[in-house]
């Protein structure tokens, strides 16, 4: 259950010491007041029960605990491509959509993204959906239109791994059509041959696993919220016996 979990700032432990020797030298002092008949009111001592010592050094103890942040790095592999197919509408045939779709099919580790510049602009965020790519790429048509491909398109980017996105922008006449590209993103702008698909599968071959990213989550909560529930838990019991 533990495995693999660690703390990130284990020097702060060194701070139980601190109360532990506050605890010794610095008893918790509070201004007595004095009957001149005590035993007519009773015992004048009032005595914590354990389980509120119990809750105090729980409570300290957890939020020390939490103030060490303990945490578990994770390994995670990372396989194959983001790719950006943009779609010239201009260009855009039969021929160009079963190209795209045979480019999908081959290349099962990657994710793909879709757009095409036109007044009610086509966008489809990446993706490993393949049929619903093929579906939506099936059902395009041509359509006029002078919208122009900017920098923009890096947004489609954002949760991709650094140096794995690729934009595949597909126009017969691209002078026309990009306007900007985007910084951080490999671009490849292609006229739409028939040889397309083979020449940008051997300048960007299929992968398996391409990288490994490394991340860390985070377990500071469970320890935080513990020591919340032993913090009240005392509290409770101090307001209880009437203590100071």
């Amino acid at each position: 259950m533990f495995e693999g979990i660690y703390f990130q700032f284990p020097k702060l432990g060194f701070i139980l010491f601190f109360f532990l020797a506050c605890e010794a030298l610095c008893p918790l002092r509070s201004n007595p007041i004095y009957f001149p008949r005590t035993m007519m009111f009773g015992t004048d001592e009032s005595k914590a029960p354990f389980w509120m010592w119990i809750a105090k050094w729980a409570m300290i103890s957890f939020f020390i605990v939490a103030l060490m942040s303990p945490v578990r790095e994770v390994k995670e592999e990372v396989s194959g491509y983001d790719i950006l197919f943009v779609l010239d509408p201009k260009s855009i045939s039969p021929e160009m959509i079963a190209d795209v779709q045979s480019f999908i099919k081959a290349r099962r580790n990657d994710r793909f993204a879709l757009y095409i510049p036109t007044a009610s602009p086509v966008m489809i965020p990446l993706s490993d959906d393949r049929e619903a790519l093929h579906q939506i790429l099936s059902q395009l048509t041509f359509e006029h239109s002078e919208q122009k491909v900017t920098k923009e398109i890096e947004r489609f980017f954002y949760t991709t791994p650094e140096a794995r996105g690729w934009a595949i922008i597909l126009s017969e006449e691209p002078k026309k059509l990009v306007r900007s590209l985007p910084v951080g993103v490999e671009v490849s702008v292609i006229e739409p041959n028939e040889e397309w698909v083979e020449v940008s599968n051997r300048s960007h071959p299929p992968f398996g696993i391409i990288a490994v990213q490394k991340y860390f989550v985070y377990y500071y909560v469970y320890p935080l919220f513990i020591g919340f529930l032993a913090m009240l838990l005392y509290l409770y019991g101090r307001n209880q016996k009437g203590l100071a």
